[in-house]
């Protein structure tokens, strides 16, 4: 058994101390069972949107699924002899309305299961859709280079592509947590914001600092349960991202907040997801129209009639 220190953070409801958390070793067949059952996990939050210093509420659906994924071409594996390793994929899916209009974002995220062996992300792709147009972008990471690709209808960000070193990206955040909480960058680091940000804060294509922390939180006055928070601060951007997870595996994600203009509380803009519902399921074998009535059960609110 391994141990790491870590520290109880303080709040309402909650207790301070330090203490040294075991580092917990999850048993391969638990992994196995869990995460390559033939089912992919569903996991539904409401999501208070932050967008043009309104709150806005939505959805967001944040689907885990393994597959087998081809390194050169970076793909699925559907067919052929050609090697493949496994990825925890995540596609990360929000609806919310603005006004008369409505936005569709996604980020798909492709994460070696084998970090210890394949420590970074291979991929990223984001797209973003409203009633003024479209945006794509895409991170492919080969021979320790990470190219970036950006399709917008913006005029500076119109045809876009950056090439830089790799390093941390906060996107993997999200599957980084699902494989290991421990693992995640701490400290002081260099990383790329989430193309999310990037894209509906016009920023540029670049790494920024940051300084990361992780947290075990007990709630004493409900359950006792203990869970993780990962706190990462871009001090230059004025943004705070917080994540918090169970401190036991699966570590699913239970709850997150975004705040920008986070040192100026008359200015502050949150956005927040927490979990209402989850699920193991096949979904991709749900597709005729008597399925539709399981998006209720998964807590959608969401509507296109």
């Amino acid at each position: 058994m391994f141990f790491l220190g870590l520290c109880f953070s303080s709040c309402e409801g909650q207790v301070q101390t330090t203490a040294e958390v075991p580092f917990q070793v999850v048993r391969p067949d638990d992994f196995a069972k869990y995460w390559y059952s033939g089912n992919a996990e569903l996991n539904h939050y409401d999501l208070e949107q932050s967008r043009y210093g309104e709150t806005r509420k939505g959805d967001a659906v944040l689907i885990y699924v393994t597959e087998d994924f081809l390194a050169d071409k970076q793909v699925k594996k559907e067919r052929g002899e050609e090697k493949a390793f496994s990825v925890l994929k995540l596609n990360f899916a929000k609806k919310f309305v603005t006004g008369i209009y409505d936005y569709s974002i996604m980020t798909s995220i492709f994460t070696p299961v084998e970090y210890m062996k394949q420590p970074m992300t291979l991929k990223v792709t984001f797209s973003s859709q409203d009633w003024c147009g479209q945006s794509f972008s895409q991170m492919n990471l080969r021979e320790k280079q990470m190219n970036f690709q950006v399709r917008s209808y913006f005029q500076d960000e119109g045809d876009v592509e950056v090439d830089m070193p790799a390093t941390y990206i906060e996107d993997d955040l999200w599957t980084r947590i699902r494989l290991e909480p421990q693992m995640l960058p701490l400290g002081k680091i260099d990383i790329v914001p989430s193309h999310e940000y990037l894209r509906l804060h016009h920023k540029k294509i670049q790494s920024y600092k940051g300084e990361a922390n992780l947290v075990i939180q007990v709630n004493d006055t409900k359950t006792g349960g203990e869970f993780y928070v990962y706190t990462l601060r871009y001090p230059e951007l004025d943004r705070v991202l917080k994540i918090e997870c169970q401190s036991t595996f699966p570590y699913r994600i239970t709850y997150w907040e975004e705040t920008m203009n986070a040192s100026d509380p008359n200015k502050k803009q949150v956005t927040k997801g927490k979990l209402t519902d989850t699920e193991q399921n096949a979904y991709w074998n749900l597709n005729s129209n008597k399925d539709e009535s399981l998006r209720d059960s998964l807590g959608i609110r969401y509507k296109i009639d």
